[in-house]
C-alpha cells in the first residue's frame, strides 16, 4: 500500500497561492474586458458627441430657416394686402367706367335717336 503524503501548512499555503494566482489571471482577463468595453464606450460617446454638433447644427439652420419663413410670410401677407386693395380699385374703376359709359351711349342713342337696346 502507498503511504499518503501528509499535507503541511506550507503545502496548503501553496495550494491556496496557486488558487488565487489563477482567480488573480481570471480578474486580469475580466480587468481587460472591461477595459475593451470602456475603449468601445469611449468611441460610442465620441460618435455621439459628433451627433450632437450635427444636431446642434440642424437646430442652428432650423432656426434660420424659421426666421426667413417668417419674412416670407410677412412679405405673402403684404402682397395679399396689396392685391385686395388692387382688386378693389379695379372693381370701382370699372363700376365708374361702366357708368360713364353708359351714360355717354345713352345720350348718343338720344341725339341721334337710337332706340336703347335694353
Amino acid at each position: 500500500m502507498k503511504k499518503e503524503k501528509e499535507t503541511t501548512i506550507d503545502d496548503l499555503a501553496i495550494m491556496v497561492d496557486k488558487g488565487f494566482d489563477g482567480v488573480d489571471k481570471r480578474f486580469d482577463a475580466v480587468d481587460k474586458r472591461f477595459d475593451g468595453v470602456d475603449r468601445r464606450f469611449e468611441q460610442v460617446d465620441k460618435r455621439f458627441d459628433g451627433v450632437d454638433e450635427g444636431f446642434d447644427g440642424v437646430d442652428k439652420r432650423m432656426g434660420g430657416m424659421d426666421e426667413r419663413l417668417g419674412r416670407v410670410e410677412n412679405k405673402i401677407n403684404q402682397i395679399d394686402r396689396r392685391l385686395f386693395s388692387i382688386e378693389e380699385d379695379v372693381a370701382e374703376i370699372k363700376i365708374k367706367q361702366y357708368g360713364d359709359l353708359n351714360k355717354r351711349v345713352n345720350f348718343i342713342e338720344r341725339k341721334l335717336g337710337i332706340a336703347s337696346g335694353r
